[in-house]
Order: C-alpha cells, then sequence, then structure tokens
C-alpha cells in the first residue's frame, strides 16, 4: 500500500469516527432542568440541554396551558447554537432569534403566546413541556412544572367581607399577614393570583375584594352581588375592621399587617397607610400619588361628582378626570386612560394639593413598582412624586422604576406577559423583565418590615 493510500485510509478513519461521534451524541440529547420537580413559580429554573454536536443549530420551544374555562397551548421558541462542549444553557447562552433573543433564563417562559391549540386532557396546570428540534427532527424532550401555590395552603371565608379569603398553610402561627388589594377590575382576580401564593411562603394571606363592577345593562351581569357595583366611596375604614376580624383568629398575628395593592389597589394602599399609622408596610406596583374620581352607573350623567375612595363615611377628596365619559362610550378597551387622567390633572391644580395622599404621614416602610411606560396613568412620575414627599419627612422608601415597563409590573416574570402590553403599555419582554427583578425584592422587602416567622 502506498503512502498515500495510508493517509486516505486514515483520513476516511477519522471521518468515520467522528461521523460515529456525532450518532452516538445525537442519542444522548438531554434536557437538564434544576430544580427538578415541582417549582413554586417565582423561583428561577435553570435550563440546559447536553449531548449535542458541537456548534449545532438546535430550535428550543416551549409549550404551557392557560386559560378557562377552555385551556389552549400557548407556546415560544427560540434558535440557539451548542457551545464546544455541545450544550445549551439557557442562563447564560444567547438566543439568536425566536420569541425572545438574548440572554434570558426565563425567556421561553414569558415569551409563550397562545395557539388555537386546545390543551390535551393530560396537561397539568402549570406545566411547561420544552421540545429539542435539529433541522426539524426532536432529539430531546422535558418538562418542568410551575406551581401557583403549595398544596397545602387551606382556605377560609371571611365573614362580613363578601368575597374575601383567608389563605394559610395548616398549623403553625401566629403567621404575619398580607392584605392583597385589587384593581379596577375589581372581584377576586388578585386574590387569586396572589392569595395562595403568598400563603405558601408562611404568610396569612387577605384576599379583600372591594368592588364588583356593575354596569347594568351596559355589561355583564354583577359577579359579586353584595359589593359595591360602583368604584365611588370606597371605604378604606374596611382595612381597620378587617384588622378587628383578624385580632380574634388564632395563629394570626393582627400587629403585623403588609398591606398589598396594584393600581386602584395601590391607591387603596397608600391611602389606608396615610390614615392607619399600625400597618407594617406596604407593597404598591403601579401606583397613583392621588386620590382619582370615581365611576360607576351613578356618574354617568356627569364628571367630576363623585370620589374613588372615603374615610369615616366622608368621601375624599379627589382629582377630576376629562373625558371619562367619552372614553367610555368608545366602548371597551378603547378609552385612552393615560389622556383621562393627565388632562384632569392638567385642567385642575387646583384640586391637587387636596387629593394628594399624603403618603408622608405614614412613619411605616413603603415600597413602589412603577414603569415609566405605564399607558393608564404615569404611574413612574406618581411613584416618584410618593418617595420625593416621604424623603422629605425621613421616611422609609423603596422605589424600583422600569423605564420600558408598562402598568404590568405585578408579577414574578416567568409567565406570559403579552397580554396586557396593549392596554398597560410597556412590552413583553420589558415587562417581563421587571417583574423578574421586582419580584426577589418584593419578598426581601416582605420578610424585613414584617419581621421573622415566629412558628
Amino acid at each position: 500500500m502506498t503512502t498515500g493510500q495510508h493517509a486516505l485510509r486514515s483520513l476516511s478513519g477519522a471521518a468515520a469516527l467522528i461521523a460515529l461521534l456525532a450518532a452516538g451524541a445525537a442519542t444522548a440529547q438531554t434536557f437538564e432542568i434544576t430544580p427538578g420537580g415541582d417549582v413554586l413559580q417565582g423561583r428561577p429554573v435553570a435550563v440546559r440541554l447536553t449531548g449535542v454536536a458541537p456548534g449545532q443549530a438546535v430550535e428550543i420551544s416551549a409549550e404551557r396551558r392557560f386559560g378557562r374555562p377552555e385551556p389552549m397551548v400557548w407556546r415560544s421558541s427560540a434558535a440557539f447554537t451548542a457551545d464546544l462542549q455541545g450544550e445549551i444553557d439557557l442562563t447564560a447562552d444567547a438566543a439568536t432569534g425566536g420569541t425572545y433573543d438574548g440572554v434570558d433564563a426565563a425567556g421561553l417562559f414569558w415569551s409563550m403566546t397562545p395557539t388555537p391549540t386546545p390543551a390535551p386532557a393530560d396537561w397539568r396546570t402549570g406545566e411547561v413541556r420544552l421540545t429539542a428540534t435539529v433541522d426539524g427532527q426532536v432529539v430531546a424532550t422535558g418538562a418542568t412544572r410551575l406551581i401557583g401555590a403549595l398544596p397545602a395552603v387551606e382556605t377560609e371565608e371571611i365573614p362580613g367581607f363578601p368575597a374575601a379569603r383567608l389563605f394559610r398553610l395548616p398549623d403553625g402561627g401566629p403567621r404575619r399577614v398580607i392584605v392583597v388589594l385589587h384593581g379596577a377590575d375589581g372581584g377576586t382576580g388578585a386574590s387569586d393570583r396572589y392569595g395562595r401564593k403568598l400563603a405558601s411562603l408562611g404568610y396569612a394571606v387577605v384576599g379583600l375584594p372591594y368592588y364588583s363592577p356593575d354596569w347594568g345593562a351596559y355589561g355583564p351581569p354583577k359577579a359579586i352581588a353584595d359589593l359595591p357595583g360602583s368604584f365611588i366611596d370606597i371605604r378604606v375604614d374596611q382595612i381597620a375592621e378587617l384588622r378587628d376580624w383578624l385580632r380574634t383568629q388564632p395563629g394570626v398575628d393582627a400587629d403585623r399587617i403588609a398591606l398589598f395593592g396594584g393600581s386602584k389597589g395601590a391607591e387603596f394602599a397608600l391611602i389606608a397607610a396615610s390614615k392607619y399609622d399600625w400597618i407594617a408596610s406596604v407593597v404598591a406596583f403601579a401606583p397613583s400619588d392621588l386620590v382619582w374620581e370615581g365611576w360607576g352607573l351613578e356618574t354617568l350623567e356627569g364628571e367630576g361628582l363623585r370620589s374613588s375612595f372615603s374615610h369615616q363615611g366622608q368621601p375624599l377628596p379627589f382629582m377630576p378626570y376629562v373625558g371619562f365619559l367619552d372614553g367610555l362610550l368608545a366602548g371597551p378597551g378603547n378609552a385612552d386612560l393615560l389622556k383621562i387622567h393627565e388632562d384632569g390633572r392638567a385642567a385642575h391644580p387646583d384640586r391637587e394639593p387636596a387629593a394628594r395622599i399624603r403618603v408622608e404621614d405614614y412613619p411605616g416602610p413603603v415600597l413602589m413598582v412603577a414603569g415609566d411606560a405605564d399607558r393608564e396613568w404615569r404611574s413612574g412620575q406618581m411613584a416618584r412624586n410618593v418617595a420625593a414627599s416621604r424623603a422629605a419627612a425621613g421616611r422609609d422608601t423603596t422605589l424600583l422604576i422600569y423605564p420600558e415597563a408598562g402598568h404590568d409590573v405585578g408579577g414574578d416574570g416567568w409567565a406570559p406577559t403579552a397580554g396586557e402590553v396593549a392596554r398597560g403599555g410597556g412590552s413583553a419582554r420589558a415587562n417581563a423583565h421587571a417583574q423578574a427583578d421586582a419580584w426577589p425584592r418584593v419578598l426581601d422587602f416582605l420578610q424585613r418590615t414584617l419581621g421573622p416567622d415566629e412558628r
């Protein structure tokens, strides 16, 4: 055999070995997901694909069920290139295209959008199914499950407070209290979203609905019959009445109560704090620095007549809107809420001193989260106004402002965020990143200001 033939055979053997190794790698591609098992949503999840050929182009997709009563499949996907070790690590490697790009451990989770596909019956709530594809062929599958709460969380009704619920883990105590206050949509949505979730962390959580929209023939049926159907003169005093009830409950520490509210719920929380110095702390998402005009069937004949909130039987001074009725007539989703608020404020500068929420009178700590791209009201600037007045009074205030985020800054950054962008502003990415950055800070703030669990 000639030298050339030996060389050719060596090259052929090397090529065959490379092909064999590549084929072997293709059969060993595996998703490694940490932590394993069920994960309380909001805690980081690390996803790594191993066993890929170095430099191989791979698409990784994620699917999850969402929606009631007919859940649909939501989906995301992104393109990656395997590193020299044949691995793709979502916490460190950049997506080069798809529903998101760049390095983002939660990118496949928040960038999901709905598909027309009904969710299969065997998909569990919170289950995220991962698929890796090379050249159109599936090479690996994996799954994780993001749960909203621990199964052990118990729920009980609160007498005298329609649709209110107390969420807590069994046994132990006395548990520190968090009161969840919803926004302008009313109902039990905020209670459902945060009640069991925060209770899973060891708190006694009160979901306190205080408004259930009733537009008569102009809207859907009222959901909670015994709650006010108009957002008019909502009683701030019910926070004090709730505290009286909590003091009668075993396993609850009614001397350590935090308020946790978003949007109009943040307005409520800050008003209550300015009235009751016994509140331990306040978390306010997309807050207001003013009390605003109320709305409901009673206001259809004219604007600027009623307040959103009352205290001790008296309506609180408020800032009127401009153009709210025109916004209603434009139909659902067509009102320019930002303009309605800004025009009202600009038209009534004389009303601002009385309408301003005196949060500087509250001695306890406050944390505010807001986005400068908020399309519902200018929560970023209003949060700065509150922080400035509290700084002048030497109060403990934490201000988290996200320049590109919108109204939807309440969350943990691990659920799809595209749904609220059209109404609330920002972008799916900016809102998700704001949520992911703020959520652990919110939990740290609650731990610090409510003190240690004394069980």
